[in-house]
């Protein structure tokens, strides 16, 4: 058998090295070469103490060649299961003595031989073999000795430790494998529409999860490898906190990587969480205050680095002041939010208070963007977005978190004003969107001045702050739909019941949250059109406009709805008012009174304005059964269309107006009329002249 064979040779190699210095190793290696031949299974060599003492006699030398060739041998005994469970105690105290060897080769054998030891029948069963299983890997990790080969593999080894013990925690518990979705992270793609589109479908209904959290039975004692975990999860969280670790007998450890293995259990085994009140108790009244801590730290510290971020970190106050720890902080207080709100609400609360206040310091904007990317991440979600609103914002005695991060984010875009750059920004925000339509995302470029990274930055901390309303927007729209779907809503594809009322509880959800942050998304979503010539940009907020715009139809929420259509409807043409054709006629300078009349009458139909007309037509297209008396405002930008397709100065902005006498056949306009024309005709004939009429008067 192969394995009888590899061990011989081992068993051969190690009565060679052995031979001069160490003669009691060079024997008991040919006295277990005679017991293997007699030998012919895993089970049977388990029951022989004698082969496995040989290889742990060469460990106890603590040669390098020797150490090598017996924890290779034990590797191959422990995978084959050929070690009886009594032996478990030996070898922890082998590889902790090996440990404190400085040879890489030795430390990387030893951290193997402790991973194939996980994987195996003998995975530490009690408080005591883990803890010193556990301390090896942590050893190895914070010895300064350590080469960087060495602590990677430490940290990953530590890693998939832990990832096991809580794997057993879930098997010995008898608690129900993916029950709960867990903290993926959805990547960002091309448009803020995909993005909620992918969240919809990669997590089920918010009714469903919270039907499967009440039929959990909340288990108040632990089995033993419950108690592992638990002691494991407490040590962690006071590593994460700058404090020595009793059960591991660790007494410091790099925050960033305690937090890091934090923030993998938190988002990995929600259902240990939401079942076992015991470490419910510790994601409560522990890991929350580590977070809040941090977050508070960090929020209350004047940080003087915004001005150099991000060419010098080093006036940062350790290591809680790094961006990769605030980010590790960003995230866990995130995967909160996300996973447990439903449990944690007051922590919640405080949670979302801290992260809007925080935008608004004066702190760094590499941080300020974090949080923003915390909070983009919640609207573009529509399952997380809709239990935080149907938890705390419909609930009268909850505060109404998601209205606070809304009106934020809008603050954040109105901000924009009162730049002095602001028109810079502006212009980077439109190239942000435009790359991302590309399906390029920003990145810092360290080589950039910092005039440079300070604009691309401040434009970053807006596009996000637009993606994030741009989320509320089509979480809301994708909820209506799905409203319509389940028949709690009428479809627009038929005349309206004036009678029906929004009965259904994901109708009534929808049109709470229309009537709490409409105004809000409006004005933001508004004041970025208005200054936005971008094409990238400009499709995706008018996207914006018209799903909104459309949910509002279907909800019958008249004054959003007209306010939508009314602010839509001021992008669609421009035409000069009074004080500027008086300003026209006045002008000096102007030779002939046919250049007056023809720049006074002038009206030129921008790529904005085509693009706005564009969905105009879409929003009337789709609500013609339930616009009602908001036919009005239709008409009148179709009225006024109408007269710009047939005014004889009338033009495009890819043709300059200066040149009137040119036909629209030669310079290309025809095109860009005759659709626009088409487009106007085929919207009066399919809503028909009588309805057109009806609401008209």
């Amino acid at each position: 058998m192969a394995l009888m064979a590899a061990l011989e040779s081992d068993l051969r190699a190690l009565s060679a090295e052995a031979r001069r210095r160490y003669p009691a190793v060079k024997d008991g290696a040919e006295h277990a070469i005679i017991k293997l031949r007699n030998l012919s299974s895993p089970s049977e060599i388990a029951d022989n103490e004698d082969i496995l003492r040989i290889f742990l006699m060469a460990c106890e030398v603590k040669t390098v060649k020797l150490s090598v060739i017996g924890l290779s041998c034990l590797q191959k005994l422990i995978s084959h299961d050929a070690v009886a469970p009594s032996a478990l105690k030996d070898i922890l105290s082998t590889l902790k003595d090996h440990s404190e060897m400085a040879d890489d080769s030795v430390q990387l054998r030893t951290l193997q031989t402790l991973l194939i030891l996980f994987q195996s029948r003998l995975h530490p069963q009690n408080e005591e073999n883990m803890a010193q299983a556990l301390y090896v890997c942590l050893r190895l990790l914070e010895n300064n000795r350590s080469s960087d080969s060495v602590r990677n593999t430490a940290a990953a080894t530590f890693r998939q430790a832990v990832a096991l013990v809580f794997d057993q925690v879930v098997v010995a518990e008898t608690l129900p494998v993916g029950k709960f979705s867990s903290g993926v992270h959805l990547s960002r793609s091309s448009s803020v529409t995909v993005d909620v589109n992918r969240s919809m479908n990669h997590s089920e209904s918010p009714g469903k999860d919270l039907e499967s959290e009440r039929s959990l039975l909340r288990k108040e004692t632990l089995t033993d490898p419950g108690k592992i975990g638990l002691r494991l999860l407490e040590d962690l969280t006071a590593l994460a906190a700058g404090g020595s670790a009793n059960w591991l007998q660790v007494h410091s450890l790099q925050r960033i990587f305690a937090l890091d293995i934090l923030e993998f259990i938190l988002s990995t085994y929600v259902v240990i969480f939401k079942t076992l009140v015991p470490f419910e108790q510790v994601l409560r009244h522990q890991i929350c205050s580590l977070l809040m801590t941090s977050l508070r730290t960090d929020a209350e510290r004047n940080l003087t680095t915004t001005q150099c971020w991000p060419f010098n970190f080093s006036q940062l106050e350790g290591e809680v002041g790094e961006p990769s720890f605030r980010r590790l902080v960003l995230r866990s207080v995130s995967h909160i939010i996300r996973l447990y709100s439903t449990a944690l609400v007051t922590e919640t609360e405080v949670f979302i208070s801290m992260l809007v206040k925080v935008i608004f310091l004066d702190l760094p904007l590499w941080h300020r963007i974090l949080v923003l990317e915390i909070l983009r991440g919640f609207c573009v979600e529509a399952r997380t977005l809709r239990i935080l609103f149907q938890n705390f914002d419909m609930h009268p005695k909850n505060i109404n978190v998601v209205e606070s991060m809304v009106k934020a984010l809008a603050r954040v875009v109105s901000n924009v004003q009162a730049q002095e750059a602001s028109e810079e920004s502006l212009a980077a925000v439109a190239g942000m969107f435009s790359s991302k339509a590309k399906g390029v995302e920003w990145s810092l470029d360290n080589d950039a001045s910092n005039a440079a990274v300070v604009v691309a930055s401040e434009a970053h901390l807006i596009t996000l702050a637009i993606e994030g309303l741009l989320g509320v927007v089509f979480t809301v729209a994708t909820l209506t739909d799905e409203a319509v779907d389940t028949g709690e809503l009428e479809s627009p594809k038929f005349d309206h019941d004036p009678a029906s009322k929004c009965a259904g509880q994901l109708a009534v959800l929808c049109l709470a949250m229309v009537d709490s942050f409409w105004l809000t998304i409006l004005d933001a979503l508004s004041l970025i059109l208005s200054r936005s010539q971008g094409e990238a940009i400009v499709l995706e907020i008018l996207k914006g406009y018209q799903a909104f715009t459309q949910a509002c139809g279907i909800l019958h929420a008249v004054e959003p709805l007209n306010s939508f259509l009314a602010s839509l409807c001021k992008f669609t043409i421009n035409v000069p008012n009074e004080v500027e054709k008086r300003s026209a006629a006045q002008s000096p300078g102007s030779k002939r009174s046919e250049q007056l009349v023809e720049q006074k009458d002038s009206i030129v139909l921008t790529t904005k304005n085509v693009q706005a007309l564009r969905t105009l037509f879409n929003v009337s297209h789709r609500l013609h059964n339930f616009l009602g008396p908001s036919w009005v405002l239709v008409l009148e930008t179709l009225a006024a269309l109408d007269r710009a397709i047939h005014s004889p100065h009338a033009s495009t902005q890819e043709v300059s107006a200066a040149v009137p006498k040119l036909t629209r056949e030669s310079s290309g306009q025809y095109s860009d009329f005759s659709i626009l024309s088409s487009l106007n005709s085929q919207e009066l004939d399919h809503c028909g002249v009588r309805l057109l009429v009806t609401s008209w008067r």
